[in-house]
C-alpha cells in the first residue's frame, strides 16, 4: 500500500492519516471477533456489526472536517446528497458516529395493526359471551369468581400493602412498554442494549441470546411492537385484576417475561460485565419485577398477618447485601476513578436541568479524585442498611433504604430514563417501591373491607351480562397481547429480514435524491470493454464502489446486488450494475475479472466491474464523493453505498451501507423493489 507521503492531494493525505491513526481500533475489533470464532454462526453474525465501528468513527470525523453527510459516505469534495446530518439526530450509539434511525411511523403502524388484531379477538369473544352468558345467574357468578376472584376478595379484602405493590409494578410495566415504543428503539436496541452483553457474557449465555438478537435485527419493528404490547398487557392485568385467574396469570407472566428479559436482555443483570455495580443497576432492574411478582403470588392471608411484609423486607435487604458484595469485588472497576465515575459522567452528559446536573458533576469529581474512599462509603451503606433490614424490624433502616434507593436513582442512575433509548427506569426505583410496600400497614381497614364487599355485591347486582361479556372480551385481549402476540411474532420472525431491518441497519434505507446529474466516467470493465455512463443511457444503472481484493464487505454487497438482479427476471434487461474499483494498487482488468469470477458474477450480462489508471479512478471516486482510506496494514476502507441513476444520467436514489451478512436477503429485496418502482 502506498505511504501517506506518496498521496498527492492534501485531502487524500488527511484521509490516510486518519485511517492509520485508527488502525489499532480496527485491529482490536478483529481480535475481539477472533475470540468468538467458536460461537455458532448466528452469534458471530450478530457481532459482526462492530467491525464497522472504527470505519464509521473515521467517516464521522471526516464528515466533520469536510462538511459531509451522515458519516457513512461523507462528501469531501463539496457534493451533498441531502442525507440527514448528525446534528439532526437526537442520540448517538456508544462508540459509534452513526446514530440510530428514528422509525416512529413504522412502529406506530405495527402497534396499531397488532392492537387492532388483539381488539378484534376481544370483541368476538365479548359478542359470543354476551350471547351465552346471563341465562343462568350461577354461570355469571362462576365466571366472575374465576376471572376476578370476587369470592376471595369478598372473604379476604386486599391489604393496602399488597394493593400498593400490585399497582406500583403494574404502572412500572406500562412505563416499560411506553419506553419500548420510542421511535429509535427498533434500530438502537441491539447495538445500544445487547451489544455489551453479547461480547462479555459467557459462551453459553451469548449462544442462547444470539438467536433473539438476530430475530430483532431481521424484524426490528415487528419484534419491538410485540414487546411493547407484552409489557402493556402485563401492566394492565396487574392493575385491573385484584385477584382470581387474571391476576395470577399476570403475575406469572411478569415472572416469566421478567426472567427472560433479565437473562437474555440484561444478560443476568450485567454481573458478567467488567463492572457489575450497584450504581449502574446490577444485578438487574427487571429481576426486581420478578421478586415483586413472586411476593404478590403469596396468599392474601400472608399479607394480612405480616409474613409477606417481612418477606419483602428480607428480599430488599438481601438485594442490598448482594449489591454491596458486587461493589466490593477486587476485580471490579468501581475501585478505579474511571470505573466509579462512569455513571456520573453519563449523567452529566445527559440533557437535564442544571439543578439536577450540578450535584452529579460534584460526585463525578469526587469519584475521580477519591475513588477508593467513595466506593468504600457506598459499600458500607449497602451492607449496613441491608443487614439492618434483614436482622431488625426497625422503621429507621427501612427509611434509610428508601432514601438510599432514591439518591441512587437520581444521582447515579439519572432517573433511569434520561439516557435514550432507555428500556426501564433502572433498578433503584423498583427496589425502593418494593421496600415502601413493606412499610405500608398490613391488612385492610374495616371501612375498606366493607367497601370491597359492597363493590363485589354491586358488580353482581348491577352489571348486566353484556358488561360481564365486555370484561371477558377485555381479559381475552390482554391475554392475547401478553401471550399470543409474542408467540406468533417469534414464529413470523424466523423468516428472512424485512425492509424495516434494512432501514434500521442502513440509517434509513432508500433515500430519494433531487434528480441531479451523475458524474460521468470512462473506464474498462472486467471483459476489457470500454464503458462510460453515456453508454448506459436509456437504462437504470446501479453504481457502487468495490475493492477487488476485499474479503468482507464488498463480496456481501455484490451478493445482494446479484440476488436482486436475478429476482428481477426479464426486468433485468433494463438494468445495468456498475462497480468502480477503489484500490490504488489492484486497479487492473485482471483484478476486477478475478473478483467477478471468484464471486460467481460472470453469469450476469449486465454486471460491469470497472478498472483503469489510478488517476482516472481517483477522479471518478472524488466526483462521487467517496472517501477512500489507505492504512499501512490491512484492507483499504472506502464509502459503501449504491447510487440509482436513471436513463438520463441523473442520480435519483441512494442506499447506504449494506455490508451485513444477516440481512443479505433483506437488502436484495429492497434493491429489487426499488428497481421495480423506478422502472414502473
Amino acid at each position: 500500500m502506498p505511504a501517506v507521503g506518496a498521496l498527492e492531494s492534501p485531502a487524500d493525505r488527511e484521509h490516510a492519516e486518519l485511517a492509520i491513526a485508527t488502525t489499532d481500533a480496527a485491529t482490536a475489533t478483529e481480535h475481539l471477533l477472533s475470540k468468538v470464532k467458536g460461537f455458532p454462526s448466528f452469534v458471530r453474525v450478530g457481532l459482526a456489526f462492530a467491525r464497522l465501528v472504527p470505519r464509521q468513527r473515521q467517516d464521522a470525523e471526516l464528515a466533520t472536517v469536510h462538511g459531509g453527510g451522515d458519516g457513512r459516505d461523507c462528501r469531501p469534495h463539496g457534493r451533498d446528497l441531502g442525507l440527514p446530518r448528525n446534528e439532526d439526530r437526537n442520540s448517538l450509539m456508544p462508540g459509534n458516529g452513526i446514530p440510530p434511525v428514528a422509525m416512529g411511523h413504522q412502529l406506530l403502524r405495527a402497534l396499531i395493526e397488532i392492537g387492532g388484531a388483539v381488539a378484534l379477538v376481544g370483541l368476538i369473544v365479548a359478542v359470543l359471551a354476551g350471547a351465552l352468558l346471563g341465562r343462568r345467574p350461577t354461570d355469571d357468578t362462576r365466571v366472575r369468581g374465576f376471572l376476578f376472584g370476587e369470592r376471595e376478595t369478598a372473604q379476604h379484602p386486599e391489604p393496602a400493602a399488597r394493593r400498593f405493590l400490585r399497582t406500583a409494578f403494574g404502572l412500572l410495566w406500562i412505563v416499560d412498554g411506553l419506553l419500548q415504543a420510542q421511535p429509535r428503539m427498533p434500530s438502537a436496541f441491539v447495538s445500544r442494549t445487547l451489544a455489551d452483553g453479547l461480547y462479555t457474557s459467557p459462551h453459553w449465555l451469548a449462544s442462547i441470546a444470539g438467536p433473539f438478537a438476530r430475530m430483532w435485527t431481521r424484524h426490528p419493528v415487528t419484534v419491538d411492537a410485540a414487546t411493547v404490547w407484552v409489557q402493556l398487557g402485563i401492566g394492565v392485568l396487574l392493575l385491573v385484576a385484584r385477584d382470581g385467574a387474571l391476576l395470577r396469570l399476570g403475575l406469572w407472566l411478569s415472572i416469566g417475561w421478567g426472567a427472560f428479559v433479565w437473562l437474555f436482555g440484561e444478560f443476568a443483570g450485567g454481573i458478567y460485565l467488567p463492572q457489575p455495580a450497584w450504581l449502574t443497576g446490577a444485578p438487574g432492574a427487571v429481576l426486581v419485577y420478578v421478586v415483586a411478582g413472586a411476593l404478590l403470588l403469596l396468599p392474601v392471608t400472608a399479607w394480612q398477618d405480616g409474613r409477606a411484609r417481612r418477606a419483602t423486607r428480607y428480599a430488599t435487604g438481601g438485594w442490598l447485601l448482594l449489591a454491596g458484595v458486587l461493589e466490593a469485588l477486587p476485580s471490579g472497576k468501581a475501585w478505579t476513578p474511571s470505573g466509579l465515575a462512569s455513571p456520573f459522567t453519563d449523567g452529566v452528559a445527559n440533557s437535564q436541568p442544571e439543578l439536577f446536573r450540578a450535584p452529579i458533576r460534584q460526585l463525578q469529581s469526587a469519584a475521580v479524585h477519591h475513588a477508593v474512599v467513595m466506593n468504600t462509603v457506598v459499600i458500607g451503606l449497602l451492607l449496613v442498611v441491608g443487614a439492618g433490614l434483614v436482622l431488625t424490624r426497625g422503621f429507621g433502616f427501612a427509611m434509610a433504604g428508601v432514601l438510599l434507593c432514591a439518591l441512587t436513582w437520581w444521582l447515579a442512575q439519572d432517573f433511569g430514563v434520561l439516557a435514550a433509548p432507555a428500556t426501564d427506569p433502572n433498578s433503584a426505583l423498583p427496589l425502593g417501591l418494593l421496600l415502601v410496600s413493606s412499610m405500608v400497614r398490613d391488612g385492610a381497614t374495616a371501612d375498606q373491607a366493607a367497601a370491597d364487599q359492597a363493590s363485589s355485591a354491586t358488580f353482581a347486582a348491577r352489571h348486566s351480562r353484556w358488561r360481564l361479556a365486555a370484561a371477558l372480551g377485555g381479559a381475552v385481549s390482554l391475554v392475547a397481547a401478553a401471550i399470543v402476540v409474542p408467540t406468533l411474532t417469534a414464529v413470523a420472525a424466523i423468516g428472512p429480514a424485512d425492509a424495516n431491518a434494512v432501514a434500521a441497519d442502513s440509517g434509513g434505507g432508500i433515500v430519494h435524491l433531487p434528480n441531479r446529474s451523475a458524474p460521468d466516467f470512462a473506464l474498462t470493465d472486467q471483459n476489457g470493454v470500454p464503458l462510460s455512463l453515456v453508454d448506459l443511457r436509456g437504462k437504470l444503472t446501479l453504481i457502487t464502489f468495490f475493492d477487488p481484493v476485499c474479503s468482507d464487505d464488498c463480496p456481501l454487497i455484490a451478493n445482494q446486488l446479484a440476488a436482486a438482479d436475478r429476482q428481477l427476471g426479464l426486468l433485468a434487461e433494463h438494468v445495468q450494475i456498475v462497480a468502480i474499483d477503489t484500490n490504488p494498487v489492484f486497479h487492473n482488468v485482471a483484478d476486477v475479472a478475478a473478483f467477478t469470477q471468484s464471486h460467481g458474477l460472470s453469469d450476469l450480462p449486465n454486471w460491469h466491474f470497472l478498472a483503469g489508471p489510478p488517476e482516472k479512478l481517483d477522479d471518478v471516486i472524488a466526483a462521487y464523493g467517496i472517501v477512500v482510506q489507505v492504512p499501512t496494514v490491512g484492507m483499504i476502507e472506502h464509502g459503501e453505498g449504491i447510487f440509482f441513476v436513471d436513463g438520463e444520467g441523473r442520480e435519483i436514489a441512494y442506499l447506504g451501507d449494506g455490508a451485513n451478512a444477516s440481512l443479505t436477503g433483506g437488502y436484495a429485496s429492497v434493491i429489487r423493489d426499488e428497481v421495480r418502482r423506478l422502472l414502473a
